[in-house]
């Protein structure tokens, strides 16, 4: 079964799914799917890997990939067809009585047999796997403290990573902003998370209880046989030959006694010559090996095994279990990583090879910043001899010939550790270096954005060496307008294209032909600025409970009501008389209900409690009152957990009588929060963003960089503005604010009605201009086909008809509101803002003086 069909069906199911809002979802998952929205700091693959998880934990019910296949096809007659079968092996399949038994055991055949969920989640580098795995660690931990009886969810985590060098950077899991994809009500739940990086055997253990996230070499805990073993001696675990054939270390037994335990794999998807490779399957087979031993004699069984790896395919096949993939041609597509061109040079140990390699690079990256670092290059030599006897005198010597400081080289390797300083700050805007010459550094991890180009000085000893270093480069930096450049010989460009077929599924002309079709921006604070304004604030006051004997919920009847079938259309294979080839037809369609983990009627008052802030002997006396303290009410909560929130809204809505309070408080406002954040943008806009570095010297605007315009009308006002006013001594400072759009990050909005929608929605203006006499003036930026209908409704309401159509003008009725309250405050709408003289109008109108 081509493993591609299991991915494209789970991403169609998961599309849907989100449609529906996260239907059958947890209400705290949901809270947290939005609030990562909202806050915007994942990369959409990081969300999409996420959202595919939580699917297959919550809605399909954590299973093994081959069980979960059924779940997605909704009968298994649907995918006879895909299996790897002939014709009349699918015919007769289909009529089998044991039909099921056999197609579990063809699955288990394509999948594996195991006990526990094993999922892989592909994602090219530069897309933030170790941040991803953070995220599904929280939310196991949050999710379990939440539903501590739900066995779906881990109370215990094992990290393996493959070796010490990448524990160093899983560090990240520990070291994040927690806040930007867990809601602030739920962090208390992560307080009592415990890290232990075992990063030697000397590391002592010591796991208390629950929330551990253990982080270790797979070497360091997975068994090991006794050196008086046979050599040919097969491989046994059942009862009565493992303690004869093992050693378990401390690590080991530690690891088996924590509960509801989840194990996350760094793969170790890279290896040095054919040697390497040998050996990485026998390190892969013993720690497979290890997890089935921690499943079968751990406290309770694994939660579930994730694997995170940037390669998912093995000799140009894609790797089973793979339910999430996010590919290298992607990452250039999503504007994740750069894009890249290709160099073959014959002679790569020559002056002649070093001297091209330079030209290129000054001619096309020279001194020119990006976020503010100088672009490099980094050439990798085969040992330290070749390159302080050859490779450096002679990129001194090509160097000194262009005039260019040597001081602009940093060598790096196990002989110069005490650059180790300088090695480690080259991605900032403090680094001068730009030519970086390496021996056994600068590969697998390695993250340098300003690295834009690659060069390899020597042969090729090892082909993954090649795919590892030549890549670094394609990180993305900036608006990713820069193009990598890789540099090769003949020979390590053949082996590179062997390298990108087999581990990625593409190669060198696929990755040049891939255009950037979206932009990854991180917008960040460069000026932070406060408002003080006078809001009108309305509160409902709760002054005085009910009597609990009146409160009347539904009965169990009407919550029936609360349970949607879902309509499953089936499909058999019929075989025509005298046609060879069989085919699915449509025949009947039929309803079935997704039940999610039941629940005690003790869980359900204790959550019902927690959402009414009532106590849970008083949500019992009014469940009983209302005959609703019975199973029957677990049985249709397990069906749709939706219920709980009714019973809940139905409790509060009877439980207290209520006033409102109004009343006008200052308060001070963000124009910035919550930074920096990742925005996507279309590439085919990339010249509406700006960067400060790539403007003239202005002491107005860029209170966050880059901005990203919606319009060239809201780019080129500003540019008018920039230059017309940085003169004047009343403008204190003008703030584009047109591409933050999310309470999440400003507080600068008004409340306005919208007739499109129907319903309250929040306005952010597009530009604020700021005065010495704490006057702002508001700006807003529309085409001019926007006109006719904003001032046609102005004119009706301005005659007394309080009718609203257009929104410009309901977003103006808006702002109005908040200026009764704020007197220092003006709005301004210019329409068509390209053109000069309705520029220069609008100055006249402000009057900065």
């Amino acid at each position: 079964m081509d493993n591609t069909i299991l991915i494209e069906k789970l991403k169609e199911k998961v599309t849907e799914w989100i449609k529906k809002d996260y239907e059958g979802a947890f209400k705290e998952t949901k809270n947290i799917l939005r609030h990562i929205k909202s806050v915007n700091f994942l990369y959409t693959p990081q969300i999409e890997a996420l959202e595919t998880y939580i699917y297959l934990k919550e809605i399909l019910g954590n299973k093994p990939t081959s069980s979960l296949i059924t779940s997605l096809f909704g009968s298994p007659k649907e995918f006879i067809d895909l299996l790897p079968i002939s014709v009349d092996e699918k015919y007769n399949l289909a009529f089998d009585e044991k039909r099921d038994e056999k197609i579990q055991k063809l699955l288990e055949k394509e999948f594996g047999q195991f006990a526990y969920p094993n999922q892989v989640y592909a994602l090219t580098m530069g897309s933030g796997k170790t941040i991803l795995m953070g995220t599904m660690i929280l939310y196991e931990f949050v999710l379990s403290t939440r539903k501590p009886e739900d066995a779906r969810f881990a109370k215990n985590i094992l990290v393996f990573a493959p070796d010490t060098t990448i524990i160093e950077s899983l560090k990240e899991i520990k070291e994040f902003d927690y806040s930007k994809v867990i809601p602030k009500e739920y962090q208390n739940a992560l307080l009592n998370i415990k890290y232990h990086y075992l990063e030697s055997t000397d590391t002592a253990v010591n796991f208390l209880g629950n929330y551990n996230i253990v982080v270790s070499n797979s070497q360091k805990i997975i068994m090991k046989r006794r050196r008086t073993e046979t050599k040919d001696q097969p491989f046994l675990l059942n009862e009565t030959t493992r303690n004869n054939e093992y050693k378990i270390n401390d690590r080991l037994r530690a690891i088996r006694r924590l509960e509801n335990l989840s194990i996350f794999v760094d793969e170790a998807h890279h290896s040095y010559g054919s040697k390497g490779r040998d050996s990485l399957e026998k390190t892969l087979k013993s720690s497979r090996e290890t997890i089935k031993h921690i499943n079968e004699e751990g406290k309770t069984p694994l939660v579930n095994v994730v694997n995170l790896t940037g390669t998912p395919y093995v000799n140009n096949k894609m790797i089973n279990d793979v339910v999430y993939h996010f590919g290298l041609k992607q990452g250039i597509e999503h504007g994740i990583l750069k894009e890249v061109r290709f160099f073959e040079y014959e002679n790569i140990k020559s002056e002649q090879f070093i001297e091209q390699v330079v030209s290129n690079f000054v001619e096309n990256y020279g001194e020119n910043r990006l976020e503010g670092k100088l672009p490099k290059i980094a050439i990798y030599a085969s040992n330290i001899k070749d390159l302080q006897q050859d490779l450096r005198p002679a990129l001194e010597k090509v160097l000194l010939n262009k005039g260019i400081n040597t001081d602009k080289i940093l060598e790096y390797h196990t002989e110069a550790e005490q650059y180790r300083e300088e090695f480690l700050v080259l991605d900032t805007p403090q680094s001068n270096k730009q030519f970086i010459l390496l021996v056994g550094k600068g590969t697998e991890g390695w993250n340098v954005r300003s690295l834009t180009a690659t060069a390899l000085y020597r042969k090729p000893s090892s082909s993954i060496f090649v795919l590892q270093s030549t890549t670094r480069c394609m990180r993305s930096i900036g608006d990713n307008s820069t193009v990598a450049t890789i540099f090769l010989s003949p020979e390590n460009a053949k082996i590179l294209d062997n390298e990108l077929e087999n581990n990625f599924g593409v190669t060198r002309a696929d990755l040049e032909q891939q255009n950037a079709e979206k932009i990854e921006l991180k917008l960040k604070v460069q000026k932070k600025k406060t408002l003080n304004v006078i809001k009108q604030i309305r509160e409902v006051l709760s002054i005085e409970s009910k009597d609990i004997k009146g409160i009347k919920l539904s009965s169990l009847d009407k919550l029936r009501e609360h349970i949607s079938d879902i309509i499953v259309k089936t499909k058999e294979i019929v075989k025509e008389n005298g046609n060879p080839e069989a085919k699915l037809t449509s025949t009947k369609e039929h309803s079935i209900q997704i039940e999610t983990n039941k629940r005690t009627i003790y869980e359900i008052v204790t959550e019902l409690s927690l959402t009414t802030h009532v106590g849970c002997l008083k949500i019992k006396e009014i469940l009983l009152n209302n005959g609703l303290y019975v199973e029957e009410l677990t049985d249709l909560v397990s069906k749709n957990d939706e219920i709980i929130e009714h019973l809940s809204n139905e409790i509060i809505s009877q439980m207290f009588n209520y006033k409102e309070s109004v009343q006008q408080v200052e308060e001070t406002i963000e124009l910035t929060k919550n930074f920096p954040f990742n925005i996507t943008r279309d590439k085919k806009h990339q010249s509406l963003i700006v960067y400060k570095e790539s403007t003239e010297t202005n002491r107005l605007g860029f209170h966050i960089d880059p901005y990203a315009f919606d319009s060239k009308d809201e780019l080129e006002l500003f540019n008018f503005l920039q230059n017309e006013l940085e003169p004047n001594e009343y403008v204190t400072d003008i703030y584009f604010t047109g591409n933050l759009n999310d309470t999440t990050h400003t507080d600068f909005y008004f409340e306005y009605w919208s007739p499109q929608k129907e319903r309250v929605y929040n306005y952010y203006p597009d530009f604020l201009i700021e005065t010495s006499k704490s006057r702002y003036i508001v700006i807003e930026v529309k085409s001019d086909k926007e006109r006719t209908t904003y001032e046609a409704n102005k004119k009706q309401y301005e005659q007394g008809k309080d009718e609203l159509f257009d929104e410009v003008f309901s977003k103006e009725l808006g702002f109005r509101d908040f200026q009764e309250l704020n007197k220092n405050f003006e709005y301004h709408i210019i329409f068509d803002a390209r053109l000069q003289q309705k520029q220069k109008a609008l100055v006249e109108q402000l009057s900065l003086k």
